[in-house]
């Protein structure tokens, strides 16, 4: 390591403001947001403007950190690392030269913070990157944290948005040019279109807490929790799951294309999204029944369309009065519910063919009013006592895929709904803390057509489908709040701070603990003692390998205490068939599902990578930043909890898949699912992984 000491100058820190940007430096996705809010929200429009720069901000740290994270071109093997302490800069490089201290001298008047790390990562010769990068987190998570510079002979430039991060990235690719509209100009359109709305979101959200910061004040109420329980003694229709779920303000807390929506104007952003507060009337489509599938819990009922319309009386009388215009018979047809979106956009186009030949018939003079979940096309009915929710196709990107459904999800859902009902009656004392959120129908269109289906054939089979699940709303008690673990981490409108702290607040106060450090550790103790059981459990003895990711985890609190985990969302997970018929259960899976697996490693990274990678990862760094804890004492607290589960089963009669599971689990080296490389490989067929440090193999080698 070689330093290099000057005199720092008076600056100690990079230079930021707030902007607001004139309408010539606004990307297309920014300039038509900004003109739909002036056209019919003009209050909001100098919100925007204030946010783009802070929305920007968002979307590049999310790529810089996943591409750091997922060493992308050699972002970090490649990468010098440059240390800032006072007025000493110390960096790697091979040799100083005249060109390294000129380019010290550089720094140090453009004026760095003291105490950063950046990774200096070379473009060309005598061009590179500075990405400062804070703390590394489990899991080789890089914070980053400051501003990403571009150095050059020409002076130091910071990198404004993710367009120019890629854009410095792409121009190593040899191929770039070549492949013109490559997967690096694709990735940039959806990454500006996820900046544009995630400033928007930041935009709304400021209008948002003052209202509910007013509000809360009249009644003298100082937390959100408390707000919520207010609420809910106050309106019996007043569904406060739905209230935390619609507090996901900046999406997932990881992918750099967390509020990418392609295809959609933002009028829809705005009117549909559940971080604007979203609402969607839901429509009905009848699809004749030679050309549907459905599924529903109770194998015994024959009636495709008995589930829907026990809930919604008012639907057969509505298709009744429409079908005797038409002379058509409601028991040819299976009725599929349908986001107001994909009736308006994707329906008339996809299916334009069957609707022409009445084998799909929109059904006209019905909506039912529902809120948006932190999922966007999973929808809750406003109406009070409304038992189910319903997860809809949505043709467009979100994230990193399309959100239509599958027919392996639609068929699936009520097959492995009751193989769990199943499950859970044999772990009685398990089924206590650890609760199904059972999908209890599915439906969807599907072409009798043998071989290889053309593109637009797939759209078909993909775009009018749901399923019913049931609403977590019925799962709480009145003293009760049920978290999505995805909103756990956004800030309180009325406190600003993080929802997970307001918890630990009041878990702290209500076990009479003075100090909050403590208290967070007991947390998330109890946290994981009550979530991990049960994933790993349902792993080992049935080999089912449930998605556990933040948006399907929805932990109930009482007074700040977590009390019970809800799971939800089946069309994700991997079950292991071997294990599954080891424990003298069956079930038939739909042809062909991605679902049903005999790859014991693919079973193994859903579960790990969703409940611990992804959901035990964001709650040990949250607690963390906010708490000062050492991150190692909290792995090893996981760690302990695991070898608890792992000891108990181990006694059983599964005993070998537990000794193979505790394994895999303690490994050193793990599969992390590559959010960015995947959109650089979209050819892929699967996920894409890359390899990373397992800070469970370092406590267990301290145990053992």
């Amino acid at each position: 390591m070689t330093t290099i000491s000057t005199e720092r100058p008076e600056i100690n820190t990079i230079p930021t403001e707030d902007k607001t940007f004139s309408q010539e430096h606004l990307f297309s996705d920014e300039f038509t947001i900004l003109h739909f809010l002036k056209d019919n929200f003009p209050d909001m429009a100098p919100a925007y403007e204030c946010s783009v720069e802070k929305g920007r901000q968002g979307i590049l740290k999310r790529l810089a950190g996943s591409m750091v994270r997922e060493d992308i071109m050699g972002l970090t093997s490649d990468s010098y690392d440059l240390f800032v302490m006072d007025t000493t800069y110390a960096i790697n490089v091979p040799v100083i030269n005249d060109y390294w201290k000129k380019v010290m001298k550089e720094l140090h008047t453009y004026g760095l913070k003291n105490g950063d790390t950046y990774k200096l990562y070379p473009l060309s010769e005598k061009n590179f990157l500075m990405i400062p990068v804070g703390q590394t987190y489990a899991f080789n998570r890089a914070e980053v944290d400051g501003q990403i510079l571009q150095v050059s002979e020409l002076g130091i430039n910071p990198i404004e948005n993710a367009v120019e991060l890629l854009h410095f990235m792409s121009e190593k690719e040899q191929t770039y040019q070549e492949k013109g509209q490559s997967s690096w100009v694709k990735l940039e359109e959806e990454l500006t279109n996820g900046s544009a709305n995630l400033s928007l979101s930041y935009a709304y959200w400021e209008l948002k807490k003052k209202e509910l910061q007013q509000k809360a004040g009249e009644h003298e109420i100082t937390n959100t929790i408390d707000w919520v329980l207010f609420r809910k003694k106050q309106d019996p229709g007043f569904d406060s799951s739905l209230f935390f779920e619609q507090l996901s303000i900046e999406g997932h807390n990881l992918h750099p294309g967390t509020k990418t929506k392609v295809g959609m104007d933002p009028e829809d952003v705005f009117r549909y999204s559940p971080e604007f507060d979203g609402a969607a009337d839901l429509q009905f489509v009848g699809i004749r029944k030679e050309y549907a599938e459905w599924k529903q819990e109770e194998e015994k009922e024959k009636n495709a369309n008995a589930f829907l319309f026990n809930e919604y009386p008012e639907l057969p009388r509505t298709i009744e009065k429409q079908f005797a215009k038409c002379q058509l018979q409601v028991n040819d047809y299976v009725f599929v519910p349908v986001h107001p979106w994909q009736m308006e956009h994707a329906i008339p186009d996809i299916y334009e063919t069957e609707i022409q030949q009445r084998i799909v018939i929109p059904i006209h003079g019905l909506k039912i009013p529902s809120g948006a979940t932190s999922s966007f096309r999973t929808l809750v009915p406003l109406k009070a006592g409304t038992k189910h929710s319903i997860k809809v196709a949505i043709n467009s990107q979100m994230t990193s895929t399309v959100r239509s459904i599958s027919a392996n999800t639609t068929n699936n859902a009520a097959v492995i709904t009751r193989l769990i009902r199943l499950v859970m009656e044999r772990e009685q004392e398990l089924s206590k803390t650890f609760v199904p959120v059972c999908e209890c129908a599915g439906f969807n269109f599907k072409l009798n057509k043998t071989g290889d289906l053309s593109d637009n054939q797939k759209l078909k089979n993909r775009n009018l489908s749901a399923v019913l699940r049931e609403n977590v709303e019925t799962f709480v008690t009145l003293d009760e709040v049920a978290i999505v673990g995805s909103s756990l981490f956004g800030q309180s409108p009325i406190t600003e701070k993080t929802i997970l702290v307001e918890l630990i607040e009041k878990y702290a106060e209500e076990r009479k603990e003075p100090s909050l450090r403590n208290a967070a550790f007991q947390f998330v103790s109890e946290y994981a003692s009550i979530a991990l059981p049960g994933f790993l459990t349902l792993m080992v003895k049935y080999g089912i390998g449930l998605e556990g990711h933040l948006q399907n985890s929805v932990m109930v609190f009482k007074n700040g205490r977590p009390v019970r985990m809800l799971f939800r969302d089946w069309g994700g997970s991997r079950i292991h068939l071997n294990r599954l018929e080891q424990s003298g259960l069956q079930t038939e899976f739909y042809p062909n599902s991605a679902t049903a697996t005999n790859c014991l490693k693919e079973m193994h990274n859903k579960v790990f990578y969703t409940v611990l990678q992804n959901h035990c990862g964001e709650l040990l760094l949250q607690v963390c930043q906010q708490f000062g804890l050492k991150e190692e004492e909290l792995w090893q607290e996981i760690h302990v909890i695991c070898e608890t589960v792992f000891d108990r089963l181990e006694t059983t009669t599964y005993a070998k898949n537990a000794r193979i599971d505790r394994a895999a689990f303690y490994q050193e080296k793990v599969d992390y699912k590559a959010l960015t490389k995947m959109r650089l490989e979209p050819e892929g067929k699967d996920y894409s992984y890359t390899s990373v440090p397992n800070p469970l193999f370092v406590c267990h080698r301290k145990e053992v």
